[in-house]
């Protein structure tokens, strides 16, 4: 009997895994669809993937001072990430280590210690158990506090940006981030930057990989399915989104830069912070950058955009996370970004930007979500026929990357490919046979 998608519930892992390496063929830019809507690898994801490596769960400027606190959902399971009295950022399971009740249930505040709101057992913000009602008298001298801490999780950051995994055994940070860190220092290391406001949460009937892979390299969809930009005359043409470079990095991680620009994208007053944050590579890159859009894997994506609002050219920057809920679900939540040094008038008017293009009410927010959740219904389908069907990924299989440019990494002189994709997919299977 062939094995179909159909029946996977039926199968073992060891045949699951089988299954999946017959069919997801990303060098060859076949990806079957059923990976988007079978509710059987959803939860094998959930264990290989999500379980396994490293999950953005927020920016330091979030919690600027000490005792600051907010909670966050790492791998679907709350945790605190709580910046301590003595200035450390860490974070905690959000458990009780007494009875297993949530400890805190703000979603943001400041507080030198957590009381559970059962039976009132008191951690100070560094993790340790430091008060017990009546303990004393109901314990006598058997109650250990310094064995009962808040289970502490691995929190490691990378220019303010907060990753957290529940696998002790998962390379630094660093390393996972590799050579996809020259990238990042461009986005979010090329000055002091700062969350401005609390982030934003909408929910989206689609498969969280489908955010991803729209971000990691697909321009080619702008000139269709964003093609009021032009329209509206906030980019010149178009196929404004084909110039540029297509890049890729091992572990998945992948982004489109858009070049050249004529115009300086970011406050001019700021370049000599720029200058001496950024190497000079780096800067070159900045100073012709028009837009960069891509996707730390697996599921943290980033889009620095330059267009024109109310006859001025603004540049916002932004992070979104694609959290899977279900098979067919998503909470996405984004942040805006800006320079702290920046002037008032420059944060609000590349806010203003961020507002009408790419926040959860953005004109261009809401073209990629109705594409995501029509993916997905289609993938979810009943019919046999259906469940079989591939996607094809094969564009600009027949270029080969180019050798002189300034940056690290897999490298294409144009944005039109899906050759990042096929790189996220590649590693996605990898961990899914780990």
């Amino acid at each position: 009997m062939i094995k179909t998608s159909e029946n996977l519930e039926e199968m073992s892992l060891r045949e699951k895994i089988e299954f999946l390496n017959e069919t997801v063929q990303p060098e060859e830019g076949v990806i079957p669809s059923y990976i988007l809507g079978d509710p059987t690898i959803y939860e094998l994801e959930h264990k290989k993937v999500f379980l396994k490596t490293w999950v953005f769960v927020g920016h330091e400027s979030e919690i600027p001072n000490k005792s600051d606190f907010m909670t966050r959902d790492l791998a679907g399971y709350s945790v605190i990430i709580s910046r301590g009295s003595d200035d450390v950022i860490r974070g905690f399971y959000n458990m009780c280590t007494h009875r297993g009740m949530k400890l805190c249930r703000a979603d943001k505040g400041n507080k030198s210690s957590f009381t559970c709101p059962y039976h009132g057992f008191n951690f100070k913000n560094n993790g340790d158990l430091v008060g017990v009602p009546l303990q004393k008298n109901i314990y006598g001298d058997r109650l250990d506090k310094s064995k009962m801490g808040l289970h502490n999780i691995r929190i490691e950051s990378y220019k303010g940006l907060l990753f957290g995994t529940w696998n002790e055994e998962a390379e630094p940070l660093s390393e996972f981030l590799g050579e996809f860190k020259w990238y990042l220092d461009i986005l979010i290391g090329r000055a002091k930057m700062e969350v401005m406001g609390p982030p934003q949460r909408f929910i989206v009937q689609s498969n969280w990989k489908i955010g991803s892979d729209n971000f990691v390299g697909d321009s080619y969809h702008t000139m269709v399915t964003h093609g009021s930009i032009a329209k509206l005359g906030m980019v010149p043409n178009a196929t404004y989104s084909k110039k540029g470079y297509q890049i890729h990095t091992n572990n998945g991680h992948g982004l489109n830069l858009g070049t050249p620009n004529p115009d300086f994208a970011f406050p001019e007053e700021l370049k000599s912070e720029y200058i001496s944050n950024l190497s000079g590579e780096q800067f070159e890159v900045l100073s012709n950058l028009k837009n960069m859009i891509g996707n730390i894997f697996p599921n943290l994506s980033f889009l620095i955009s330059h267009t024109k609002v109310k006859n001025q050219l603004i540049s916002n920057t932004t992070i979104r996370l694609w959290r899977p809920v279900d098979v067919n679900k998503m909470e996405v939540i984004t942040w805006f970004l800006v320079e702290k040094h920046a002037s008032e008038d420059w944060k609000k008017r590349s806010r203003d930007s961020y507002i009408l293009t790419f926040s959860p009410s953005g004109i261009f927010e809401q073209d990629d979500t109705e594409v995501f959740t029509d993916i997905t219904a289609a993938a979810s389908g009943p019919m046999p026929m259906l469940k079989q069907l591939t996607y094809n990924y094969t564009m600009g299989l027949h270029r080969e990357p180019v050798s002189d440019f300034v940056g690290p990494g897999v490298v294409y002189n144009d944005k039109f490919s899906e050759a990042n994709q096929r790189n996220f997919y590649r590693y996605w299977l990898d961990l899914m046979n780990s």
